[in-house]
């Protein structure tokens, strides 16, 4: 299909094209160095180490041809003009989460946009920075008691996790954080710069809503925001033995619950062929004990352990986040599945495949989110991220210390075990080499006409295949 780099063409984890490294070294980067305000920091600087480092050590060994420092959004479209004269792939990095390695990727010249931070609120509309963390975001709009809906991950960039959708704490509610987004100021592939909303621009406006990596680099997002309120947080924890009824029980306590009330699930493997199983719900303060009392009885089991607490929203954010806003770097790997219905089938391969991976030694885990509430506000059709009918994302995950290979290796397999009830996957949670259509369902086609129009030589790295 037009627009996205073949197999041949990008490799995951190596140079995106034969010729990348000659492009690299005849490009005049004093040249770009001299119209920007930021840095352009090359392989033999000092600090490039630090400079290509992202989130995840697993991508340590990754070279970047260059990594663009910049100052300003007028050096963001620089920066892109730049790469199109010079036919470099390119990459934006806020958050360095990608993981897919995307924003430290060998060969590809790194936009680094963490120059560019701020938010500014006025009347229920914040103007915020592509760079900010998610826990910049919610501590600048705490000041005005507002919000918007995000995730837990305290360091992710709010430009990645918007543009890939944005599932969180209070999707229920308030939906994605993509749902949120009103307007934005986004630098084309050409380096041309051009304002988005629902007027202007409608469908890069579609697209930026769960598509948006792979259209160019937003300089600035606006978003609706919503009231800031305490909130009572329950963690519950079941047997291990019984995870499968825990999730049975999950899911029809999600389908009747008010969408004030979220919670998601998840199982861990113990690496010794045990389980443990355990649950984070989030309501209005006072409504915690009623709230888990009747995801309990859901479950028609006691809880093994029941914490609860009436915070603040912002020390429920912390909370949430492992109580602290930062987080240290760590090696991981991470795949997801998009599943229409929890069915006791689909449930069962779920813990079978966390199940092998404890008795094989290992310790990971499966989460599962809901895909309901206010996420279904908003149709499939009115933007690019198209899970709105689906049940549950279905995220496997393993942290150091189990090597890559064992690890990548497992959260293959459990793709294919769970293979005949998945969808596909959510965008925000890449995997080098898959192919496009597999995070787009039925708005690939929209997508990728949009993308093959502005991107005609597929400069945007994606690390991702047809």
């Amino acid at each position: 299909m037009a627009g996205w780099a073949s197999a041949s063409e990008l490799p995951a984890h190596a140079d995106p094209s034969p010729s990348s490294a000659e492009l690299a070294a005849a490009a005049d980067w004093d040249e770009l160095q001299n119209h920007i305000e930021g840095r352009v920091v090359r392989a033999d600087d000092a600090d490039y180490g630090m400079a290509k480092q992202i989130f995840n050590t697993r991508f340590d060994d990754e070279t970047p041809s260059a990594v663009v420092q910049v100052a300003t959004a007028d050096d963001v479209a620089a920066a892109v003009s730049f790469a199109a004269q010079n036919k470099l792939r390119l990459a934006a990095r806020s958050g360095g989460h990608s993981y897919a390695g995307v924003s430290s990727a060998t060969g590809v010249m790194i936009v680094d946009l963490r120059g560019l931070t701020g938010v500014s609120y006025q009347d229920g509309t914040a103007v915020v920075a592509p760079a900010l963390t998610l826990s910049d975001v919610y501590q600048e709009l705490d000041q005005y008691g507002q919000t918007i809906p995000a995730g837990m991950c305290p360091s992710v960039g709010i430009a990645g996790l918007a543009l890939g959708g944005g599932l969180g704490f209070e999707s229920r509610r308030y939906g994605m954080t993509c749902d949120r987004l009103s307007a934005a100021t986004l630098v084309l592939p050409d380096g041309t710069v051009t304002e988005v909303s629902a007027t202007s621009r409608p469908d890069l406006f579609w697209a930026l809503r769960g598509g948006g990596h792979f259209l160019g680099i937003v300089t600035s997002f606006t978003f609706k925001t919503c009231e800031a309120t305490s909130k009572d947080v329950v963690a519950l924890t079941f047997p291990g033995n019984r995870a499968a009824d825990a999730i049975a029980g999950w899911a029809e306590w999600v389908r009747g619950a008010d969408h004030e009330q979220w919670a998601d699930i998840s199982v861990d493997a113990d690496g010794q062929g045990g389980l443990r199983c355990w649950v984070q719900l989030v309501c209005p303060a006072g409504s915690g004990a009623l709230a888990g009392a009747a995801l309990a009885s859901a479950m028609r089991m006691l809880p093994l352990t029941v914490e609860a607490r009436t915070l603040s929203h912002m020390e429920a954010v912390t909370y949430l986040a492992g109580g602290s806003n930062t987080e240290p770097r760590a090696s991981f790997n991470n795949g997801s599945d998009i599943v229409k219905e929890l069915s006791s089938d689909v449930i069962a391969v779920i813990i079978e495949a966390i199940t092998m991976f404890s008795r094989d030694g290992n310790t990971g885990w499966v989460q599962i989110n809901t895909l309901d509430g206010a996420i279904r506000d908003t149709t499939p059709a009115d933007a690019a991220f198209p899970w709105r009918n689906h049940a549950a994302m279905v995220e496997w995950g393993c942290y150091e210390p189990t090597p890559t290979d064992i690890a990548r290796a497992w959260v293959l397999e459990a793709h294919q075990l769970i293979k005949s009830a998945t969808s596909g996957a959510y965008v925000n949670y890449l995997e080098p080499g898959d192919p496009v259509d597999r995070y787009f369902g039925d708005n690939f086609t929209r997508l990728d006409a949009i993308r093959t129009k502005l991107d005609p030589n597929n400069r945007i790295y994606t690390a991702l295949v047809n």
